[in-house]
Order: C-alpha cells, then sequence, then structure tokens
C-alpha cells in the first residue's frame, strides 16, 4: 500500500548548491517535486546561509498550493549564535531557527566538523554550569515572539536537555532528526520520550533508516515512535544527499516502509501532515 501524504510537511529539506556536499536536488527541483506529489509544505534548510529569502523566490516560481519556507543554521557562517542574525532573518519570513549544526562543539567532538573541514573548538548555547548562554535566550525569545520553530540542531544531549527545560513548555521546540548517529548526540528512544514529556517535538528523519547514509533500522525508528507517541512526533527527510532519494520521493518511501513495519495510515499522516503543518502554522 502506498500511503497518502497529501497535505504532508517536511521540515527538513536539503538541497544544492551546498559547499559541503553534493546533492540531489536545487530548492526550485525540491519544490516542484513536493508539489506535484500533492504536500502543503516544505522547509529549506541550509548549514550555511539563511533560505528565507530564497524560500520567497522559490514560492512565486512555483505558484502552487505549496507553501515553501526557509530558516537559518546559527552556525558559524552567521556568526554563530547570532541575535542580529536570526532577527533579520524571522523578519523575511524563517519559519525554523536551528542552533549549532555542522559548527556545534558536539559535531567537532564527533568528529564530524573535520571531516568537512570546520574549524573548531564548536559552538555551545550553555555555559559551564548547563546553564543557557545570553545570547542563546536572546534567539529564544526572538523565536518566541515571531511563532517561529526552534530546532536543536546538533547541539549535545546536554544542551537539549537545558534548552527543551527552558523553552518547550512556553513555545515550539523541534528535536532535530532524533536517533541519527551521523550528528549530533545520536538521542535514543528513552531520551526522546522525556524530550517530548518536557515538552518538545521529536522529529524522525527518513535519512537515519532509508537510503545510502541509514545506520538504523525502520523498525528502531517504529519503536521510537511507540515510546514517544504520534501526537508529538514530526516525519521529515534530511534528504537532499546525492546518494539518497530525492527529498519528496524519499518521504513516500519512508512513509509506505513505516505502513509496512505496523503503523497505521493515520498515525503516518498525524506525524508526516497534521504535526509538522502545526508547527509551520499552516493548514
Amino acid at each position: 500500500m502506498s500511503v497518502d501524504l497529501t497535505g504532508a510537511a517536511d521540515l527538513h529539506c536539503h538541497f544544492g548548491p551546498d559547499p559541503h556536499r553534493e546533492r540531489s536536488v536545487d530548492a526550485f527541483e525540491a519544490a516542484a517535486e513536493a508539489a506535484a506529489a500533492g504536500h502543503r509544505a516544505v522547509v529549506l534548510k541550509s548549514h550555511d546561509a539563511p533560505t528565507a529569502s530564497l524560500a520567497w523566490a522559490v514560492q512565486r516560481a512555483t505558484g502552487s498550493g505549496l507553501s515553501v519556507f526557509g530558516g537559518i543554521c546559527c552556525d558559524r557562517e552567521v556568526g554563530g549564535v547570532n541575535p542580529a542574525a536570526v532577527e533579520v532573518a524571522l523578519g523575511l519570513g524563517a519559519r525554523i531557527v536551528w542552533l549549532p549544526t555542522l559548527s556545534s562543539r558536539q559535531d567537532f567532538d564527533n568528529g564530524v566538523a573535520a571531516q568537512l573541514g570546520i574549524p573548531g573548538p564548536g559552538i555551545v548555547v550553555t555555559d559551564a554550569d548547563d546553564r543557557l548562554l545570553p545570547e542563546t535566550r536572546e534567539v529564544i525569545a526572538l523565536v518566541r515572539d515571531h511563532d517561529a520553530v526552534l530546532a536543536t540542531g546538533h547541539v549535545s544531549a546536554v544542551e537539549h536537555y537545558a534548552v527543551v527545560k527552558d523553552f518547550a513548555r512556553r513555545a515550539k521546540v523541534l528535536v532535530t532528526h532524533a536517533t541519527e548517529d551521523l550528528a549530533g548526540p545520536k538521542l535514543d528512544s528513552e531520551q526522546c520520550r522525556e524530550l517530548a514529556g518536557l515538552g518538545a517535538w521529536i522529529e524522525l528523519c527518513a535519512m537515519t533508516c532509508i537510503g545510502g547514509l541509514a545506520t538504523r533500522t525502520v523498525a528502531q525508528m517504529v519503536e521510537t515512535v511507540r515510546m514517544v507517541g504520534t501526537q508529538r512526533v514530526t516525519l521529515g527527510t534530511d534528504f537532499g544527499q546525492k546518494i539518497n532519494p530525492h527529498p519528496a520521493a524519499g518521504l513516500q518511501t519512508y512513509a509506505d516502509a513505516l505502513y509496512a513495519e505496523g503503523l497505521t495510515e493515520a498515525e503516518i499522516r498525524r506525524m508526516a501532515c497534521e504535526n509538522p503543518c502545526e508547527l509551520l502554522g499552516v493548514e
């Protein structure tokens, strides 16, 4: 069976050109394919540059019922956790602000940054006592004021808990590609359950279990869904790598694999359509 993904929203779509990785689609292709699949929205993610202006241009060119959104990653290319850069991005319509990703201390410690030629020591969002830094608090306040989404990026597990405990009861926090082994803190299902209990949304991405970079099984993803509950999970792709399916097609493959592993169509639609659209504020 092919799961009906009409109205889906992918909150984690990569595109080219990209200075670090070879990509499978550009932003216009990603949006056109999402529109053709009947999706409701897509969020363009770049580790290196804000994407709200690009999303605006792609939206005009696509000319369909698809909403195209941008965001900003708080990496070294924008000055790290930089409230001024975040404020401009949000003013231009960005819907997701990611905490440090490839420039995070966590990815430096993991060796991911070195593989991509990104210098250390890496960016953190908390101090030595695990308290949020002043600039982190400024960014959080901006996200809240614009009714946007704060995504956790690739920061450490300790930083995840600090951010979620501080912010998730007051606004929207999305734990980025949870359980992923290739970047970030490799959160397990129990940590996902705990963070959801503190008010966060948990993003489970196709790249974790589908395609050339998969390190987990679809069954393991279903186990995490069952532990967290579909009401707090979003399904995205994190696709755009040359080695993997195109994002829109990959989301369908992911949904169908989850169905084959025992999730119902209603559960999958809740996580792929209703929940991410709620976060974006689209109907």
